[in-house]
């Protein structure tokens, strides 16, 4: 698994199709890996993760988070991942930690 910051035409020049990834609906606490990171036109981070029970999560995380230091997390790491609701009723991920 390479660890490097894709933009859209990187992923699928790699083979890597993210439809079946769904953005997180519940707030909670999960545990997944990081496959990928993904550069958005928007300033974002996007963010591919396979939780433990299966699901495959897209997550973006904004520059006013400072990117949750995601710059620095390579991909295939496992992660403790905390998600809140905001105040548009979307959920957010709000902090991390690794799991060791």
């Amino acid at each position: 698994m390479e660890d490097k910051i894709y933009t859209t035409d990187e992923l699928v020049e790699a083979g890597i199709y993210t439809t079946d990834f769904d953005f997180m609906d519940k707030p909670g606490e999960y545990i997944g890996t990081l496959l990928y990171k993904g550069s958005s036109y928007r300033g974002l981070l996007r963010l591919f993760f396979l939780l433990e029970d299966g699901r495959k999560i897209l997550t973006p995380v904004f520059k006013w988070q400072k990117f949750l230091g995601f710059f620095h997390i390579p991909a295939g790491t496992k992660l403790h991942l905390t998600y809140v609701n905001g105040r548009d009723n979307m959920v957010y991920l709000k902090k991390i930690a690794q799991m060791e």
